[in-house]
C-alpha cells in the first residue's frame, strides 16, 4: 500500500510540475507528453518497464530531443521528409542503445511533428528525464522498487533489419497520407512507440491488443475532455486539466491492469496541441492505434509462420 501511495504521488509531481511550469512561463514547450510515459513505466510497476539503464535513459531522451530540433531547423525536407527522418534515425539509436526503451523515438519525432524550433523544448525534456529517475531512484533506495539490472538486450542483426525495414515502411505509407490529409495525430509520436513496442518480439502488450486500443483511445479521449473542459472554464488553470487526465490514467491502466506507457502519453499530447485540434484528437488517435496495432499483429503472425 505504502509502495503504490508513493507511485501516485510520483506520477502527479512530475506531471503536474512539467504543467505549472510551462502555464507560469508561458512556454508550452516544456510540456513534455513522453514523462507521462516514463512516470507510469517508473512508478506504476514494481520493476521498470523497459530494460535499460537509468544513465541510457537520460542519455537516449537528451540526444533524441535535440535531434528532433534540429532535424527541424537545419534540414530542408518537407514535414514528411523530416519526420520519416525522426522515425528512422529513432529506430537506429534505439538499436545501438541496446535497449527496449522506446520512448525515445517519440522524443525525437515529437518536435518535427508539431514543428517546434524551441531548445526550450531540449531542457524540458532533458530536466523531467532527470526528474523522472531521480524519484525511481529513489524508490529503489527506500526499498519501494524493485532495484534495476540491467543487461543489454540481445539483437540478432538481421532480424532487427527486418523489422527496422518494417517498421519504416509503414510509418512512412501512413504518415504520408496522414500529413497530406492532415490528419497527423494518427501518427502521434507515442503512437509510433507503442508500434515499435508492439513489434518487439518479446512483447507482451501484443498478446492483449483490444486492450491496447481501447487503453490508448480512453486515455487520449481523457485528455481531450479535461482539455475541452478546461476551455468552457477559462478561469481554471491548465494544471487542474492535467491532473484530471492523471487521474484517469491512473484508473484506466489499474482497470485494464495493462502499464503501457505509451497511452499515458497521449493523454498529455491533448494538453499541448492546439484548440481547434482537440475536437478531433480522439478519433484520429482510435485510427492510427488502431491500424499500427493490426500491423503489428500483421507482423508478428508472418514472422511465427
Amino acid at each position: 500500500m505504502k509502495s503504490t501511495w508513493f507511485s501516485r504521488i510520483s506520477i502527479f509531481v512530475v506531471v503536474l510540475a512539467m504543467v505549472f511550469l510551462a502555464e507560469v512561463t508561458g512556454e508550452k514547450e516544456i510540456i513534455f507528453p513522453e514523462v507521462a510515459a516514463l512516470s507510469v513505466g517508473c512508478f506504476l510497476t514494481p520493476a521498470l518497464v523497459w530494460k535499460t539503464s537509468y544513465i541510457r535513459m537520460f542519455l537516449s531522451i537528451s540526444v533524441c530531443a535535440l535531434l528532433g530540433v534540429l532535424i527541424v531547423i537545419f534540414v530542408p525536407f518537407p514535414l514528411w521528409g523530416q519526420f520519416v527522418l525522426a522515425f528512422v534515425i529513432g529506430q537506429i539509436i534505439l538499436y545501438f542503445s541496446r535497449t527496449s526503451f522506446a520512448p525515445m523515438i517519440s522524443a525525437i519525432a515529437l518536435p518535427v511533428l508539431i514543428q517546434t524550433r524551441s531548445f526550450v523544448y531540449v531542457g524540458a525534456a532533458i530536466g523531467l528525464t532527470l526528474l523522472v529517475v531521480i524519484l525511481r531512484f529513489f524508490l529503489e533506495k527506500i526499498h519501494l522498487k524493485e532495484e534495476n539490472h540491467f543487461e543489454t538486450v540481445a539483437i540478432e542483426p538481421k532480424e532487427a533489419l527486418k523489422v527496422n525495414l518494417f517498421r519504416v515502411i509503414s510509418v512512412a505509407l501512413l504518415a504520408f497520407f496522414c500529413i497530406k490529409f492532415d490528419v497527423r495525430f494518427c501518427v502521434a509520436p507515442p503512437l509510433l512507440v507503442a508500434f515499435t513496442e508492439l513489434t518487439n518480439k518479446s512483447s507482451k502488450a501484443a498478446k492483449k491488443a483490444f486492450s491496447v486500443i481501447a487503453l490508448v483511445l480512453l486515455c487520449a479521449l481523457c485528455g481531450s475532455v479535461s482539455r475541452i473542459l478546461l476551455s468552457a472554464f477559462p478561469f481554471f488553470p491548465l494544471t487542474v486539466a492535467a491532473f484530471f487526465a492523471c487521474v484517469c490514467v491512473q484508473i484506466l491502466v489499474k482497470i485494464f491492469a495493462l502499464p503501457f506507457p505509451p497511452a499515458a502519453a497521449m493523454a498529455i499530447l491533448a494538453l499541448l496541441i492546439t484548440e481547434s485540434a482537440v475536437k478531433f484528437y480522439p478519433l484520429q488517435v482510435a485510427a492510427g492505434i488502431s491500424v499500427l496495432t493490426m500491423l503489428a499483429l500483421g507482423w508478428k503472425w508472418a514472422r511465427d509462420c
